[in-house]
């Protein structure tokens, strides 16, 4: 733990110790690596709402009126594709010899009587938060028995859905997730950065529940020390800014705040240097049942595990790493065209080595994607779609002559799961499809056309009804069910 130097009137005043915060679980401490700076601050009442500024108005340009829209197709195009749907032929994966056991029991808590900690990673399918509602649901668990320990650096990037009433990020910020080629690999829990060098950048959080009411006395700020000092502004409940300068080592770091009662509003300004932001933690109320954590980010891959440095991600789990973690990604990696599924497969394995290498422990589950359509234009629907696969049999890149492959993500996201599934196994992880919860081939044309409509218009993502269905499948077939919460019962005593 090390000091900081603050300015101006004492509304933060430097605490060289760990406060105790009661109602809540003893917060895990940052493996020695990671450089702690702790502060006591003190909290005001009735803080107003938190405003972030009016972003500015982009000039609305008159879109034409496209006269041939995309549409999803005709069943009866669809149909004839489905006729003659084969999958692709399988590549052989490269994977470890011997493999390990699937945990017989999946959800199960390290300490019998803690909670069950659940960290899922994937893309914009669990960034939007739908699918984990619905599981939160299905556990019956009351509100105040589920909570997340970590809130990634993903915040108000368009289609995420956060643990926070509000959040705020000025416009000096640039994203960095980690599976972006060339990214810096010092990466938060959540695989992505908020970075800026820019002077005057900013960000806000308001930390109140959703009834409005401060319930957390204790909030962490992971970041990147440099070997140059960075100098911030922090403002806590809307009163003075005061400043700090955080030095030290080169690494994790974490700027820690405890209040003399819970914190309600909280804004960091940057002075001077290079801050690379990583989330936020905070202690799990003692009374937390379910402790679940989603890193998800839109447009993720999972080659973000195979790029970011493991002695960087191990810092933040401290002594109360995962009991299950879930990796839920492929349908991004099935949008690059053609699909290599020999160099996916690599990736795969690589990644999820580099994975398994931070929860050893864990009992795992890896998520395959669901169907994907293909749009059509209005005119196109007027013919009889040819049926592509006769002369394509081995391909799933080229798209026929004469007519659109309706199935060509189908055969690559099927191809995916297949290489997953065998990954999975060498792992010791269990596997679980989208693809196969929506019926197989054709899922995306069959649940675009239910009432409600499970499938989105764009036929890669879902509903909230479609993520729903999702997660209700995945409950079923992997044990997820309300007794999965129930507490033992006490040993009698003439046990």
């Amino acid at each position: 733990m090390k000091p900081c130097l603050l300015g101006g009137a004492a509304a933060l005043s430097l605490w060289l110790g760990c406060a105790g915060v009661a109602g809540a679980q003893a917060q895990p401490q940052p493996q020695p690596r990671s450089a702690l700076t702790s502060l006591r601050v003190q909290t005001l009442s009735d803080v107003p709402d938190l405003q972030c500024s009016p972003a500015r108005a982009k000039p609305r340009a008159d879109k034409p009126v496209d006269t041939d829209p995309p549409e999803v197709p005709d069943d009866e195009a669809v149909a004839r594709q489905l006729q003659d749907f084969r999958s692709s032929p399988d590549v052989p994966v490269a994977l470890p010899s011997g493999g390990r056991p699937a945990a017989a029991r999946l959800w199960r808590p390290a300490q019998p009587e803690g909670p069950l900690r659940v960290g899922i990673w994937g893309d914009s399918h669990l960034a939007a938060g739908f699918f984990t509602a619905e599981l939160v649901r299905l556990s019956q668990l009351p509100a105040d028995q589920v909570a997340s320990r970590f809130v990634p650096a993903n915040m108000n990037r368009a289609g995420v859905r956060l643990p926070l009433r509000k959040s705020c990020v000025s416009p000096q910020w640039q994203y960095e997730p980690a599976h972006v080629p060339h990214t810096v690999p010092d990466t938060g829990p959540g695989l992505v950065n908020l970075f800026s060098q820019q002077e005057g950048a900013w960000l806000a959080w308001d930390l109140r529940n959703a009834q409005g009411q401060p319930d957390k006395r204790q909030v962490r700020w992971l970041y990147q020390q440099t070997n140059s000092p960075i100098t911030v502004l922090i403002r806590v409940d809307d009163g003075a800014e005061q400043r700090i300068d955080l030095q030290g080592p080169e690494g994790p770091a974490v700027l820690e705040l405890v209040g003399d009662a819970p914190l309600s509003t909280v804004q960091l300004r940057l002075v001077q240097g290079a801050f690379r932001w990583q989330g936020l933690e905070w202690p799990l109320p003692a009374q937390t049942r379910l402790q679940l954590d989603v890193f998800g980010f839109p447009g993720a891959t999972v080659a973000g595990w195979k790029q970011v440095r493991p002695d960087d991600l191990a810092a933040w789990w401290g002594r109360a790493p995962y009991d299950v973690v879930i990796l839920e990604f492929g349908t991004n990696e099935g949008n690059v065209q053609p699909f290599d599924a020999p160099a996916y497969a690599q990736m795969l394995q690589a990644s999820v080595a580099a994975w398994r290498q931070q929860f050893p422990q864990a009992a795992c589950v890896l998520v395959a994607p669901g169907d994907r359509g293909v749009l059509v234009r209005r005119s196109q629907k007027r013919a009889p779609a040819a049926s592509p696969h006769k002369a394509h049999a081995a391909r799933t890149d080229t798209p026929p002559v004469g007519g659109t492959d309706l199935l060509r993500f189908t055969r690559v996201h099927a191809h995916i799961g297949r290489i997953q599934q065998q990954v999975a196994v060498a792992h010791g992880c269990r596997y679980w499809s989208m693809l196969d919860a929506m019926g197989g081939a054709g899922g995306a044309y069959r649940w675009a056309k239910q009432t409600p409509a499970l499938m989105a218009r764009d036929l890669i993502h879902f509903t909230v009804p479609g993520y729903q269905r999702l997660a209700q499948s995945f409950a079923h077939d992997l044990g997820w069910n309300p007794a999965v919460f129930a507490r033992p019962a006490p040993a009698s005593a003439a046990d």
